[in-house]
């Protein structure tokens, strides 16, 4: 067994220096650099200059190179992936001088290797700072589409920012320099201070792209100034289409093809002999077909089909390629058209998850069916070609559907169902594949899935299971978890080949459902499921599973629910737990009855229903137990797994009447060292923002400019073509005593959860569709200054809780039509704002609210964001704010949203950020679990590991990505890292 390697900084040495070394009796390394010595010369101030500085390995034995340093700050080495030098082998590294003052500049980089060797050897690096001439505005100019024959000028402004006399020298490169050019007259010197204003002009001769460079010389020596120059020369005799091709992102080792179409739209034959690569610096792009026309001549209103192919070789953006058409006008050898073509190699944007399916061992004379995740985060619809199941070893692989044909909308997925059968004869591991072919557009790709399984013998299973799963009353539109629990109560094994709803279950009803496994004495399986009526009345379905017995192998379990509108409340509907290792001790949640009766609540019984003892409740009053009108009844659930697996309870609360309301408390116990969590950008978000509005006195100036500036919160939402809806709340759930004002909408400023305004006058949702919709966002913002009492948490709870979430009408109200049903949607992201000059004061802990707002979405904490435009924690910078908004602060810590003051100077700023929070590309992306060590986070972005643009915030336990990294739309996230505990 080998010692521990040990690391040491080593510096870059010259071949000489490894000659001379005393024999051993094992291979040496001896790093290597060329040259010995770096020499930037001079380089103007402010820019960079680069050189390539070679590493070598001139021994017999391999060595790794880890990274680089530099010890001064004027000179780096950009960061590059570790990278191991066999004997002989070499490597190109860059380094970079960017001086930020005038005067020479010396120093050293160092390299972190393992090579042999004892002396502290450098690479010296040198360079001049000197100070530019002549300032050049480097953005690239792009003179569009220009018509050949004609020409498109554009100004270029130069300046000469020294105290001497500056010479003026310009000139022009690249494939297409000869189709630009700088305007006459310039002189040969600029005077100190003294402006000049280049024009420049494009005059296409060829169609298609075409690029160059302006090089302007900024100082003696120095690197020139580089502007690009860019345009597209077009004529109405010759359509070319497209002029540009991007093949978007295509897997590494896939081929996407796309079509180039060359139309003569005049009345005279045009000379056309195919069409030719010219550039292709990476080896990715090709031609696939130009099928040739009778004389060389495209006819006058003939077409022709050009076939263009991407093959990435690595994950990246591939250099830009290059193809001719050969066509013109008939008799001239004139260049033809050159269509520009770009591509990035990386994941496919069509993910197929797991691509490792192991059904693990399978009762003989029994199957298993799992199912594989086909999913469409491309920008439009993909087709599933072709399924194709290959067995190589062992039993029998085989799918569970017929493999047709089948559309994946974007941003949707499609289940496919594998089946495996061991042979009946012969136990022991068994192997296939899985290929799963998908069309995207014009390109085609194939992912691969392995398939393993094993077949072994088992005895009749012993168990038991309950006949029946009641949910009880729960109120309409709220989901409760409850689970069915299979128990095996035998003493050897159990074969379970699955658990799940049973076709024809009310819709009401759903569950993952609970994959093959073998259930040892003692051991449970629990099917969750979940009940969330959207009616009053009466609900069932059926639950049943699938053991190896040969007469009791199929037990079912019937399900029963009931739909209520009461006034009697237990928030949240399902107690979450999340995954809990098993090492780490109990997790604690809230739980809450809540009596919005018009008088008091008497609750005869509380009991807790599970299969084992991991759930207990503490806080339980003695019973019976009454609960004023507006009182709350808050306890403390607790969860300790002990073994793998889903576990559910029921805390279930009788009334005298013998009405039965139900929580459910759900969690998963894991051993496991590791956790995954998998995320997609979407490709086009749907979002429901609310808006809740303070309504107290002091609060006339910050409507108005909240009102005032719509476009800047649409901003990011035009940008990603969000389906967004739109609604406003206040913060007062009583109407106002009246007094110096008086609020609009109809509730007296006591809108109490509802849209604003409660009777209607305007629309109260607003959507991409609603005619005018600024005008209505401003009037719908002007909520008035009649209040006192600011509870903008509880205002957000109510706006989102029954009885207000579901139904058209409060029938608690005299106002018609003032529910809130229509605002919330299932399959979008929630992002409230609040906005207040006052602290917060509603009833419940910061932390109620949080568990609330992620049950509406799962728990999901990248599907839900809180933002807040509060009173500062330093009030001296914010003199109009009464107090500090910490409670609004801390709930968007905890969901990851912005926080900014309500004295911001600059509302049409502050609105576009919180725009990019509800609206931009999700760069939260938060953690199901709390990581034992976050320095082992792995985070990829379509299977590429990203070693930077991203960090993790321990408050909120996710993982940020920056502005400029935020991962592109259709991407998948794969954030792997040991599992710890909160």
């Amino acid at each position: 067994m080998r010692g521990p390697r040990v690391w040491a900084w080593v510096a870059v040495v010259a071949a000489c220096m490894a000659c001379g070394q005393p024999s051993s009796h094992s291979a040496r390394t001896a790093f290597e650099a060329r040259p010995e010595s770096l020499e930037f010369g001079v380089a103007a101030v402010g820019r960079t200059k680069t050189l390539k500085l070679r590493l070598a390995n001139g021994g017999r034995a391999p060595y790794r190179v880890e990274g680089a340093t530099s010890n001064v700050p004027h000179v780096q080495v950009p960061p590059f992936e570790p990278f191991t030098l066999s004997a002989g082998a070499e490597q190109e590294v860059e380094v970079r001088f960017t001086p930020d003052v005038e005067g020479d500049v010396q120093g050293q980089v160092q390299f972190l290797t393992d090579a042999d060797g004892e002396a502290s050897a450098t690479v010296p690096v040198s360079g001049r700072g000197v100070k530019a001439t002549l300032e050049v505005p480097e953005a690239p100019l792009d003179f569009g589409n220009v018509g050949l024959g004609q020409v498109e000028t554009l100004p270029l402004t130069l300046r000469n920012t020294s105290a001497v006399d500056s010479p003026l020298e310009l000139s022009l490169a690249g494939s297409d320099a000869d189709e630009f050019s700088v305007g006459p007259g310039l002189p040969a010197m600029l005077s100190p201070g003294e402006s000049r204003q280049v024009t420049l002009s494009f005059e296409p001769t060829r169609l298609g792209a075409a690029e160059a460079e302006l090089r302007v010389t900024v100082c003696t020596g120095c690197e020139p100034a580089v502007v690009p120059l860019k345009g597209t020369g077009v004529a109405s005799l010759l359509e070319v289409t497209p002029l540009h091709v991007d093949f978007g992102r295509v897997a590494v080792g896939a081929t996407a093809e796309e079509r180039i179409t060359v139309r003569n739209q005049g009345t005279e034959p045009l000379r056309y002999t195919g069409a030719s690569l010219v550039e292709d610096p990476g080896g990715v792009y090709r031609v696939v077909s130009a099928p040739s026309m009778p004389g060389n001549l495209l006819p006058a209103g003939g077409s022709v089909e050009v076939r263009v192919a991407f093959t990435p070789l690595a994950p990246g953006a591939a250099g830009a390629g290059r193809v001719l058409l050969d066509v013109g006008k008939a008799g001239t050898n004139t260049p033809g058209p050159k269509v520009s073509l770009t591509g990035e190699g990386g994941g496919s944007c069509v993910a197929v998850l797991p691509d490792r399916l192991d059904f693990g061992v399978v009762a003989s004379g029994m199957t298993a069916t799992r199912q594989v995740e086909v999913l469409n985060h491309c920008r439009d619809e993909v087709l599933l070609s072709n399924l194709a199941v290959a067995t190589q070893q062992g039993g029998y692989f085989t799918l569970a559907q017929p493999p047709a044909s089948t559309p994946i909308p974007s941003g949707q997925s499609l289940k496919v169902g594998i089946t495996f059968s061991p042979r009946p004869s012969a136990a022991g591991g068994s192997a296939g594949q899985l290929g799963v072919t998908v069309r995207h557009g014009s390109a085609s790709s194939t992912q691969g899935v392995a398939l393993l399984g094993e077949g072994q013998v088992f005895s009749p299973c012993v168990f038991a299971v309950p006949p029946t799963l009641d949910f009880g009353g729960v109120q309409v539109g709220t989901e409760v978890a409850l689970g069915v629990t299979l128990r095996n109560t035998g003493t050897e094994r159990c074969y379970l080949a699955s658990m799940s709803l049973a076709s024809g279950s009310d819709v009401a009803f759903s569950a993952e459902p609970v994959e093959n496994g073998v259930l040892a004495p003692g051991q449970k399986a629990t099917l969750v499921v979940r009940f969330k009526p959207d009616e009053a009345g009466d609900f069932s379905g059926m639950a049943e599973a699938w053991l190896n017995h040969p007469t009791l192998g199929h037990p079912l379990v019937a399900l029963a629910g009931k739909g209520v509108q009461g006034c009697f409340l237990v928030q949240p509907g399902t107690v979450d737990f999340g995954t809990a290792k098993l090492s780490c001790g109990p997790r604690t949640r809230d739980v809450v009855a809540i009596n919005q009766c018009s008088g008091p609540v008497s609750v005869s019984r509380l009991g807790l229903e599970q299969v084992g003892s991991e759930f207990e409740v503490k806080g339980v009053p003695a019973l019976p137990l009454e609960i004023a009108a507006g009182g709350k009844l808050r306890m403390t659930g607790v969860y300790e797994p002990v073994d793998d697996g889903a576990d559910a309870a029921a805390l279930r609360f009788t009334l005298p009447d013998g009405q039965v309301y139900t929580a459910g408390l759900v969690g998963r116990g894991v051993t496991k060292a590791d956790q995954t969590d998998v995320f997609f950008q979407e490709s086009e978000a749907k979002v429901d923002v609310l808006f809740v509005v303070d309504n107290s006195g002091s609060m006339m100036e910050e409507q108005q400019s909240l009102g005032q500036n719509f476009a800047a919160f649409l901003s990011a939402a035009s940008k990603a073509n969000v389906d967004f809806r739109i609604g406003v709340t206040t913060t007062g759930l009583d109407p106002s005593p009246g007094g110096w004002s008086e609020c609009p909408g109809g509730a007296q400023g006591g809108e109490n959860g509802r849209l604003f305004p409660a009777d209607g006058s305007s629309p109260r949702i607003i959507t991409p569709t609603t005619p005018n919709a600024a005008a209505v966002f401003a009037n719908n913002t002007k909520v008035g200054v009649c209040h006192w009492n600011e509870q903008g948490l509880d205002a957000a709870y109510r706006a989102l809780s029954e009885p207000l979430l579901s139904s058209e009408d409060d029938i608690r109200t005299p106002l018609a039509h003032d529910g809130n049903a229509g605002f919330l949607r299932d399959d979008a992201k929630l992002a409230i704002i609040a906005l207040s000059d006052e602290e917060d004061f509603s009833s419940q802990p910061v932390s109620f609210y949080e568990s609330y707002f992620l049950s509406l979405k799962g728990q999901d904490k990248s599907r839900v964001s809180f933002n807040a435009v509060v009173g500062p924690p330093d009030l001296t910078t914010c003199p109009t704010a009464s107090s500090s908004g910490s409670r609004y602060a801390a709930l968007a810590q905890a969901l990851g949203g912005v926080v900014d003051s309500i004295c911001t100077p600059d509302w049409a700023t502050s609105l576009e950020k919180l725009s990019l929070s509800a609206f931009g590309p999700n760069r939260n992306f938060p953690l199901s679990a709390r990581p034992a060590d976050t320095s082992k986070i792995v985070v990829k972005v379509d299977g590429v590991v990203q070693t930077g643009g991203w960090s993790y915030d321990a408050g909120t336990n996710t993982v940020v990505f920056d502005s400029a990294t935020a991962p592109a739309p259709g991407a998948m996230i794969e954030i792997t890292y040991p599992l710890g505990c909160d």
